[in-house]
């Protein structure tokens, strides 16, 4: 493993003896990484994990035991974390919610799209809580009024939005809304 990999297994939900890393492991992992694990299993030593700043876990569940009747089938190849297929070199997306697996040659496309929706989401936002649409407006397919006012909202907020200046000009640029 090199810096920016992620530990992806596939333990097929095994929680009692399926604990795939403890501690140990996950400060080698993290010391050559700088990132984390993605378990369809558990882990142990959560209490010694959590004391790695910066180590992600998302795993099915902790638990004290240790790995049995478990055997290593293959590196670097394509598995299944629960119904998602992942193969090597998919970008991992980890959020609070859960995890999601992006091909490499769509990782680009991804972040763009993903921005373009934080700030359609931030401006619906905004003018829900001042009332000037309804949740029906801004749910649905936006008419020309409104993609209109979020066209002078991007251009009046430029400076306050959590997306990169340069990045929101290349979006209007580029029209990608």
């Amino acid at each position: 493993m090199v810096e920016n990999d992620v530990y992806v297994a596939d333990g097929f939900g095994k929680i009692v003896d399926g604990t795939l890393i403890g501690d140990n492991l996950g400060n080698s992992i993290y010391a050559k990484t700088k990132t984390g694990v993605v378990f369809d299993a558990s882990s142990r030593d959560m209490e010694g994990l959590s004391q790695i700043e910066g180590f992600n876990a998302f795993v099915r569940g902790w638990h004290p035991s240790f790995l049995t009747e478990v055997m290593l089938y293959s590196i670097n190849e394509p598995i299944r974390i629960g119904a998602a297929s992942v193969m090597p070199g998919d970008v991992v997306l980890a959020k609070k919610e859960g995890v999601i697996f992006i091909p490499a040659h769509l990782a680009e496309q991804v972040v763009i799209t993903s921005e373009v929706v934080r700030l359609r989401d931030l401006f619906g936002i905004s003018r829900l809580k001042e009332g000037k649409y309804t949740p029906g407006q801004i749910d649905n397919k936006w008419s020309d009024e409104i993609e209109k006012d979020f066209s002078k909202w991007i251009r009046d907020h430029m400076d306050e939005l959590p997306v990169p200046k340069d990045q929101i000009q290349e979006l209007i640029k580029k029209r990608m809304w």
